[in-house]
């Protein structure tokens, strides 16, 4: 594991400087093809960027770079001793018009299967989450090929474009058989230099409904950022979204940093939400206005006035020096309202009815004693 560090972190800048003078394509849109965001009027766009609600400073400075390769040398536990189980099954092909259900497949990647059409939100899918093949390799799993489970997507809904969450080989790989996609402003032009006509694309400002695949969405802000390399920093938008369903009523958080936009949707959208899906692993301290520690997503939820929360944003990749199981146990420890559902990578369950999804999957045997 550290060699693998030390080698990638060495190598990262070359490969990267070696891949974007070649113009691969996973690079997405340029800036100037994002141009057009500054004539949209978005209440987040400010001096030549978007901008969070609350003052957000990211520390960058050589030192804490620096301090942050020592961490990852010196991080016990980041990957996974044993495969992880999961739990494919054929009964997740089978669409139910009367029953909303949902399905993790690790990190922020879900699917939501509501009457009777499949809706894909942040599908990262693919094995690395960098532009660079040889740094964030997903975590191994006993059995893995989610791409199999799906027909026609109805709906692709992204939150933001970093590589986490905005993905080109999956995309690639589902495309033709996807109807519709749904992101914020200046994403688009990523899916459009990748292929994608124009138009199936929505793009929603902070607080923009539309109505898709027989849901309502809502964007809401977040509190992160955006960027797939330095020159677009920052030129597309992050949002979350409340999804409306005609059974339930969702808030899926992307990525987002605690601060007042929660109390903010539920003054705007109200709360009562049947389940919400929030940002609650890759924290570190450095990372503290973008990314929120478990604590700060019950915290999250509880101003959502949430029934149920999915932690996600852990569970497939090694972004930060936490052990890869630390999320999963501090916000089932700190859960005294026992809100947490705890689904295994690729288990369907139905929205309200999460009573098999309470299960410690993550706590690896102990060595046996020989």
């Amino acid at each position: 594991m550290k060699p693998h560090w030390l080698v990638g972190l060495a190598a990262l800048p070359i490969a990267y400087l070696g891949r974007k003078l070649r113009n691969d394509p996973q690079f997405g849109a340029s800036a100037g093809a994002m141009k057009y965001v500054k004539e949209q009027g978005s209440v987040a766009w400010k001096m030549g960027a978007f901008r969070n609600l609350d003052k957000t400073r990211l520390q960058e400075d050589i030192g804490s770079l620096f301090g942050d390769l020592v961490g990852y040398i010196q991080a016990k536990h980041t990957q996974p001793e044993t495969l992880l189980p999961v739990a494919l099954n054929d009964t997740a092909l089978q669409l139910d018009p009367s029953k909303d259900f949902m399905t993790w497949y690790g990190h922020s990647a879900l699917r939501l299967e509501s009457g009777g059409k499949t809706i894909l939100l942040d599908p990262m899918l693919g094995e690395w989450v960098a532009p660079v093949p040889f740094l964030g390799h997903r975590f191994p799993y006993q059995d893995y090929n989610p791409l199999a489970d799906f027909g026609t997507i109805d709906l692709i809904v992204y939150s933001h474009d970093h590589y986490d969450h905005l993905d080109f080989d999956t995309l690639m790989a589902i495309k033709d058989r996807t109807k519709a996609f749904l992101c914020p402003l200046g994403l688009g032009a990523h899916l459009v230099s990748w292929g994608i006509p124009q138009d199936k694309i929505t793009e929603v400002d902070w607080w923009q409904s539309v109505e898709l695949a027989g849901c309502r969405f809502t964007a809401t802000p977040a509190r992160h950022f955006s960027g797939r390399s330095p020159s677009t920093r920052n030129k597309s938008l992050w949002t979350g979204f409340v999804i409306e369903t005609n059974l339930n009523k969702l808030y899926f958080g992307g990525d987002s940093g605690y601060g007042r936009h929660f109390k903010e949707i539920h003054r705007k959208l109200g709360g009562g939400y049947d389940l919400t899906m929030l940002d609650s692993g890759q924290y570190h301290d450095r990372w503290k206005n973008v990314h929120m520690q478990p604590e700060e997503a019950l915290q999250a939820h509880a101003e959502l006035d949430g029934k149920n929360l999915l932690p996600i944003h852990w569970g497939a990749f090694s972004l930060s020096n936490h052990a890869w199981f630390d999320p999963a146990e501090r916000i089932t420890k700190a859960d005294a309202a026992g809100c947490v559902v705890s689904p295994m990578v690729g288990q369907r369950f139905e929205i309200g009815n999460t009573t098999d999804c309470q299960e410690h999957w993550w706590v690896e045997p102990s060595p046996s004693k020989g």
